[in-house]
């Protein structure tokens, strides 16, 4: 029936797969949950290592780092039924029914996105209040919004897909750093005929890193992205329409050259960087930020 999948790099999951299991357990259905983890440093490894002796659990420690597509690919793979859950170990079960709900939307012939959540208090560390503010203004959306704006979009946090598809549409391994590895699965799903549905079912996001970790996170991801149009897709105008954040970057330099965004983003970045690290950070000086890192990479 389901094989739930969570790649671990350097978090405790035990609660988060106590979770799981309880429910699982309560439905009556023959599963198991796969952890495999992904490098982690020691202290991380022997918290989780309780897991070995759970029933319906498979615990593993790569030899090797594979890196986010490559480990899970390897849990897909590895994976022994029909169904495939794959969850961020960042994450804590929200609703009693999450697992149930997957299960009565199942569809071969779509992968099902259940959607982030956050906390509804802002966190006490000033650090992460870039991460929280971002996570709760545009990922913590309804599914009504993120299918009418979905396109090709998946988010790789926390979707469902039936193992016959994932074994034939699945991660790319040649992104090796963070980022838009999910952007690329949703592409080539797309391109496949497959219909990605988001439907509200959500984990909340309990990772919130600090903004000086979180802008480093998305400069690596415009890196990728950069790298996805122009090498791996070979400047495919489909992906560029569909990308929201392309389409935003072509209307402001269809105005402004993009050599000029890229002076203005170094001539201002330390100002914006103090603004996004501090008490009241601004999506809109961070989506300014982004274009004009963009820019910068564009024209190296």
């Amino acid at each position: 029936m389901l094989s739930v999948n969570i790649p671990v790099y350097n978090i405790e999951v035990v609660d988060l797969v106590n979770d799981l299991h309880q429910q699982a357990t309560r439905l009556d259905i023959d599963f198991e949950i796969r952890v495999y983890d992904d490098g982690s440093d020691e202290i991380f490894k022997s918290l989780n290592r309780i897991l070995k002796s759970k029933s319906n659990v498979v615990y593993i420690e790569m030899e090797k780092n594979l890196g986010r597509a490559g480990v899970r690919n390897k849990m897909g793979a590895d994976s022994v039924f029909d169904w495939l859950l794959f969850i961020d170990a960042d994450s804590k079960v929200i609703s009693a029914d999450y697992l149930k709900n997957y299960l009565e939307n199942r569809n071969e012939s779509r992968v099902l996105c259940g959607g982030t959540a956050y906390a509804k208090e802002k966190p006490a560390d000033q650090e992460k209040l870039l991460r929280w503010t971002y996570g709760t203004k545009r990922e913590a959306v309804t599914a009504a919004v993120r299918n009418r704006n979905k396109g090709f979009i998946i988010t790789s946090n926390n979707f469902f897909i039936a193992k016959e598809l994932f074994d034939r549409v699945n991660f790319r391994e040649e992104l090796l750093e963070y980022g838009h590895e999910d952007t690329l699965l949703g592409y080539d799903l797309f391109c496949a005929g497959v219909e990605i549905f988001h439907i509200d079912n959500p984990l909340e996001h309990t990772g919130l890193e600090s903004a000086q970790a979180f802008l480093k996170k998305s400069c690596m991801a415009l890196e990728n992205l950069k790298k996805i149009g122009e090498e791996l897709l070979d400047g495919d105008q489909m992906f560029y329409r569909q990308v929201n954040f392309l389409r935003k970057y072509k209307r402001i330099t269809f105005f402004i050259p993009s050599r000029t965004v890229g002076r203005l983003f170094r001539k201002y970045r330390d100002k914006m960087e103090e603004n996004l690290k501090g008490a009241r950070p601004s999506l809109l000086v961070f989506d300014l930020y982004k274009l004009g890192y963009y820019a910068g990479i564009k024209n190296r």
